[in-house]
């Protein structure tokens, strides 16, 4: 097991945050977990994992609520190494309004060197480490994070996503000033500094779904009805979604035009919410 700091009051973490600013500390390994849809409603940012070098701390992100602590580590001047950064940055935007600033996303490293693959696969291929077994990665990935205490199995798989990073960072870079032109080098620093910056509106759920760019006008219109629907049912209730109804089955209604003949078992007492939706539809639709 690593040997790590907990960091879940707004005291502890504002101790943290003025010691790396005290010792002039200019680069964190860093990573989230997070909760999205898959145990309760909603995105949800649960840990944040760091290691600066010679110590790792884990932030209950989830025991800090809405402390502006958090948006000032975040956002701080630390260069933070993450790989992938593009989610983490999306839920911190969504879900805190926070933008993450000074980001060394190594999977652009990665990807400048003709490397594709996971954060797994990256360290066995630089550093020849197995860091996680599939089996205990699908296992992890699928659990919990909202739930308090967190076990520590579960906690130190969190922290080998920074335990490598500072190692990954400097393998990287030798083979990029070995291998790349000092031009594409230039190009990928000044990529860097963008990376964790919104490159698209962030869309609303209804336009995730899957052919939704092949639907009608109409039936665009019925699916945005019925999909908030849903989601209003599962907020209410804090489940996922899913556990209201399957995406497929908002797609059948919305070509339908009508939830009749396709609401079934559990999902039936939703029909007065469905109900509703239709007939918001069809009301935007005369309206043109």
């Amino acid at each position: 097991m690593t040997d790590y700091s907990y960091i879940d009051t707004p005291e502890k973490l504002a101790v943290l945050i003025r010691s790396f600013r005290e010792k002039g500390t200019e680069t964190l390994a860093m990573d989230f977990e997070e909760e999205s849809n898959l145990h309760v409603y909603g995105e949800h940012l649960c840990i944040i994992q760091l290691y600066d070098g010679t110590d790792f701390y884990i932030i209950d992100a989830l025991a800090l609520g809405e402390t502006p602590l958090i948006k000032d580590l975040l956002e701080g001047p630390e260069t933070k190494i993450m790989f992938d950064c593009s989610s983490d940055a999306a839920i911190v935007r969504k879900s805190l309004g926070i933008q993450l600033k000074n980001i060394y996303d190594i999977r652009l490293a990665a990807k400048a060197l003709g490397f594709d693959g996971n954060l797994s696969s990256l360290i066995e291929r630089n550093l020849g480490v197995q860091a996680d077994s599939p089996a205990e990665k699908k296992k992890y990935q699928k659990a919990n994070w909202m739930k308090r205490p967190i076990p520590e199995a579960q906690l130190n798989y969190a922290l080998n996503d920074v335990r490598y990073l500072f190692a990954l960072k400097s393998s990287l870079e030798e083979e990029m000033n070995r291998t790349l032109s000092p031009s594409v080098v230039k190009q990928l620093t000044n990529n860097m500094k963008r990376c964790a910056n919104r490159k698209h509106r962030d869309k609303p759920g209804w336009e995730k779904i899957c052919n939704y760019h092949v639907l009608s006008t109409k039936e665009k219109v019925f699916i945005r009805h019925f999909f908030n629907a849903r989601d209003a049912l599962a907020r209410k209730a804090n489940v996922p979604p899913t556990n209201i109804m399957e995406k497929q089955k908002i797609v059948q209604m919305a070509k339908a035009g009508t939830w009749e003949g396709l609401l079934e078992g559990p999902s039936f007492k939703y029909k007065a919410a469905f109900e509703k939706a239709r007939l918001d539809a069809e009301r935007d639709l005369l309206k043109g």
